[in-house]
């Protein structure tokens, strides 16, 4: 682009490129202006290169392909930056459905009867977006329920054949709805399917396969707590919340372990990054101020994602100390 042009000039006409078309293509500025304040000029209008006139063919296509090379650099570093980022989100969206089950292991206590450890369950499907019918059956009654109360006519006959099937796995896919068979407690979930293709986006389907082993998890724990409603014993309660606060344990030592990983990943990834943009430097033939750019972009957004994973670090701090109140009760 030409910096001397009748109406808008190179420089203007640039910064209205950059305003509407955040990912408008590198800007060359030719002119035969050659002072320095005509080149920060050009820098601060969002420009890539400079060169004075009179120019020659080879060096301005040189200058042109290093300028596509780098752009071409500077997308693939921010496609790693988002996928970084995806992975820190990601993690966060495990140790919060974790949070639901502490939640609901903690509240099962006060929990007294049977229609307590129903809506407190419903609660906590709420949480994960999902809804159904229950059954709960003991020594005192049984009930079958949903959210807004007793059940319907359809979903009683759903949970009664379910009830019929005493052999076979707990959960089992029912077309896109599944099925928990706990014995005591038996809940029918809808849309929420065991099956899941090929063609399916793949974090959807990590999604449902987390929340099928949450809502089981959560049927341990209502399982235990009627069964102490039941039997009425201080001793043999503790003993089950204490196997569901090991087991809960299990998973919170997981995470962590997996965040740990991905902690080192990133902090490997951007360091690569940065040794490999370093080097990228030598021959991208950019100015000591782009260069010092670009390596602050790297840094900032280094920053943004290790400040994201000490973030879920911090929460696994909080729900060690509830794993540790819990054990401690």
């Amino acid at each position: 682009m030409d910096v001397e042009m009748p109406g808008l000039d190179g420089f203007e006409t640039c910064r209205r490129l950059r305003a509407q078309h955040g990912s408008a293509p590198p800007v060359l500025f030719v002119s035969a202006r050659d002072q320095l304040a005509d080149r920060m000029k050009g820098y601060d209008a969002g420009g890539s290169d400079y060169v004075c006139k009179p120019w020659a063919g080879p060096e301005l296509v040189r200058k042109m392909q290093r300028m596509l090379a780098a752009q071409a650099d500077q997308q693939a570093l921010a496609s790693e930056r988002d996928e970084a980022v995806q992975a820190v989100l990601s993690s966060a969206d495990m140790a919060g459905e974790l949070g639901v089950v502490l939640d609901f292991q903690r509240g099962l206590n006060g929990c007294a009867d049977y229609r307590a450890v129903a809506l407190h369950l419903f609660a906590a499907l709420e949480r994960y977006g999902l809804d159904g019918c229950l059954r709960i059956s003991g020594r005192q009654d049984a009930l079958s329920i949903n959210r807004d109360g007793k059940c319907s006519a359809l979903e009683w006959s759903i949970l009664e054949s379910l009830a019929i099937q005493k052999e076979g796995p707990r959960v089992r896919p029912m077309a896109q709805n599944t099925s928990f068979n706990f014995g005591t407690v038996i809940l029918f979930v809808r849309e929420l399917s065991m099956q899941r293709s090929a063609a399916m986006d793949e974090e959807l389907r990590e999604r449902q396969g987390r929340a099928i082993d949450n809502v089981a998890l959560l049927l341990e724990g209502a399982v235990a707590r009627l069964a102490a409603i039941d039997s009425n014993h201080v001793a043999a309660d503790l003993e089950r919340v204490q196997s569901l606060v090991e087991l809960t344990e299990t998973a919170l030592r997981d995470v962590a372990r997996r965040n740990h990983e991905m902690a080192s990943a990133v902090r490997a990834t951007f360091e690569l990054m940065q040794e490999e943009l370093n080097s990228a430097f030598i021959h991208l033939g950019l100015t000591p101020g782009q260069e010092d750019h670009l390596s602050e972009l790297v840094q900032a957004h280094a920053a943004t994602v290790m400040g994201a994973l000490a973030q879920g670090q911090a929460a696994e701090a909080v729900l060690r100390r509830v794993m540790d109140a819990l054990g401690g009760r």
